[in-house]
């Protein structure tokens, strides 16, 4: 019996210790969502495409969020101030000072986000 539960504490020794060699911390990765670089053309304009086109297209109501259009829609409007989510227009709409966009109800709070790390990160049509 002596012999079994020796045999048993090695073994969960062995597999304590190759566990914990398998966990590392990789100084590659991000820590928080805001150190990824957001794109606008992957992140922030299908977000628009989803959830905003409908009542915001070409020539119904400004700004136009269709693909294309959108960036130098929002920018030329001054919907958005790069580095200043405070007095980005787009960003507080999301957030409902004054009013929520969409109307249908908030977007996810993931997509916004993206849109807040982005108007930080500067606004870039990247």
């Amino acid at each position: 019996m002596k012999k079994i539960l020796r045999l048993v504490s090695r073994g969960a020794t062995t597999i304590l210790i190759l566990f914990l060699l398998g966990c590392f911390y990789d100084e590659g990765l991000p820590e928080t969502p805001e150190d990824i670089v957001v794109s606008y053309a992957f992140d922030i304009q299908p977000i628009f495409t989803n959830n905003c086109t409908s009542c915001h297209p070409i020539l119904v109501s400004p700004p136009d969020l269709t693909a294309g259009n959108s960036y130098n829609s929002i920018t030329n409007g001054n919907y958005i101030i790069a580095n200043d989510i405070d007095a980005s227009l787009l960003y507080q709409r999301l957030l409902g000072n004054p009013g929520i966009m969409p109307p249908s109800g908030s977007l996810p709070v993931s997509d916004i986000i993206l849109v807040k790390n982005w108007i930080e990160q500067g606004a870039l049509n990247n």
